[in-house]
């Protein structure tokens, strides 16, 4: 823990102009609310938002959301009208109630931070006190059965260009809306501390995020082979940096390191080391590499290169997005990625005024989201921390495999919102498990009550290993 405290000091010290920069920022939410998120992709795209990662610092929103006040009015108020609830000193944020039937069970939901399809319950809510113009203390959190994950609770403080976030602050690492490849909502998150940017750096719009947190105890973690596996608390960083060269492509450059959690001891140069040398801090064994004693490798790490390309092709905008991601290095060289992941997307924010879409496609090779040191994987709580892909083959499984998803949500005046989501993965069959293609459908109507909304959802399908699943359920959503 004390290098994790040297990490956070040495980064503020980094940036000692902030004493004169203005306050933080609360975030917008992120995986509970399907409406308010679609209207946010949809400003993303229309104005060329240059963020890679989420959740939104709300400041950042209130300052791209007056560029669509004339162009697109309904768009406006509807932001402009839940957004209200965070010029406040305090406020509940959100709200929500899920009742659900499972008729089958032992199915993972996707970027629902380990919700189970057979969980009868959900309460989700989210509030924030802004003390004052430098500090805010959020509350909330996400209840199921038998779990609480305190998603929405932790306290942020220092200026618009370093914000600091202390607690359970969720990460999402990809411009894509359904499956990020690093990082995501698909498990709980750690409990971390953050440090981000609300406020855009120079006319190139530089974004920077940096984390570290402590996961959930994990069993069977081996650095020597020599020794009996011990349990233990890993500990996971996860570092972002994103421009915008052009004002219609940003780029960004993620990495995830998962170390310790042994009786072994971690200094600040081993985590440096870590981070600018990984072939001869994990690459153990190889011709090209200095690391020879594999009991001293630094841990498991995942790179990726983000981008969004926002374009209007004869005045019709859509974004395109391409993640390209390493599990490890290729050749034993620093600036090569090995075992690479693509993922691919399409958002059409208006295919007609009611309407948009969007497509997702992502093609895994070998070796994702698993690892000789951590038999439980790259996990928290023994659910995958990236892509809901993860989860859908063996524990363990080495196999490469895709995933695709493709969502269409329609606004009318009768239902607020609809929505019809279709998933499908498969993963290449082994000499011990034969997968087949998962198929998931999900469908959402959201009607009007008030100033909330009811929401009806069913979800049904069939795993990578055969295991159907069906349930509905009904939502109070505020």
């Amino acid at each position: 823990m004390k290098t994790l405290f040297y990490i956070l000091v040495i980064n503020i010290c980094l940036i000692s102009f902030t004493t004169q920069a203005n306050g933080v920022s609360p975030y917008l939410p992120l995986k509970t609310d399907p409406l308010l998120e679609l209207e946010l992709e949809k400003l993303a795209t229309i104005t060329k938002l240059p963020i890679l990662t989420r959740p939104y610092h709300a400041a950042t929103i209130y300052k791209y959301l007056a560029k669509i006040r004339s162009s697109h009015p309904t768009l406006y108020q509807r932001l402009n009208t839940y957004i209200k609830r965070y010029k406040k000193t305090k406020a509940v944020t959100h709200f929500s109630a899920q009742i659900s039937h499972s008729f089958k069970d032992d199915f993972l939901m996707a970027n629902q931070r380990g919700l189970g399809v057979d969980d009868s319950f959900k309460l989700s809510t989210s509030s924030f006190w802004q003390v004052n113009e430098h500090l805010i203390l959020n509350g909330g959190g996400t209840f199921f059965n038998g779990e609480v994950v305190p998603n929405n609770s932790y306290v942020s403080f220092g200026w618009d260009v370093l914000q600091v976030d202390v607690g359970y602050r969720e990460h999402w690492l990809s411009p894509t809306q359904e499956g990020a490849l690093l990082l995501s909502t698909q498990a709980k998150p750690a409990l971390n501390v953050t440090i981000s940017n609300p406020e855009l750096l120079t006319d190139w719009h530089i974004k920077y995020e940096m984390s570290v947190g402590v996961l959930e105890r994990q069993n069977d973690i081996q650095f020597d082979a020599k020794k009996a596996p011990v349990s233990g608390k890993p500990a996971l960083m996860s570092l972002h940096l994103s421009f915008q060269p052009l004002d219609w492509w940003t780029i960004g450059f993620n990495r995830t390191l998962m170390f310790a959690g042994d009786d072994g001891g971690i200094s600040i140069k081993d985590v440096w080391n870590g981070i600018t040398d990984p072939v001869n801090s994990d690459n153990c064994g190889g011709s090209g590499t200095e690391l020879q004693d594999c009991s001293k490798e630094f841990g498991n790490q995942q790179a990726s290169i983000t981008n969004k390309f926002d374009i209007a092709p004869f005045n019709f905008p859509l974004s395109l997005t391409w993640e390209y991601a390493g599990e490890d290095t290729k050749e034993h060289k620093n600036y090569q990625l090995g075992n690479i992941a693509q993922n691919f997307g399409v958002f059409v924010p208006y295919l007609t005024t009611n309407t948009s879409i969007n497509f997702e496609y992502t093609k895994f090779h070998r070796e994702w989201y698993v690892h000789h040191i951590y038999r439980e994987g790259y996990s928290n709580d023994k659910v995958k921390m990236g892509h809901w892909w993860g989860n859908l083959k063996a524990e363990n499984s080495l196999d490469a495999g895709t995933a695709a998803s493709i969502r269409v949500d329609w606004q009318t005046p009768v239902i607020e919102h609809m929505t019809l989501l279709y998933r499908t993965a498969t993963v290449d069959s082994s000499s011990v498990i034969s997968y087949q293609r998962s198929h998931e459908i999900e469908l959402k109507f959201k009607k009007t009550l008030k100033s909330a909304f009811i929401n009806l959802a069913i979800n049904l399908g069939e795993d990578t290993q055969g295991g159907k699943f069906l349930s509905t359920s009904i939502s109070y959503i505020w």
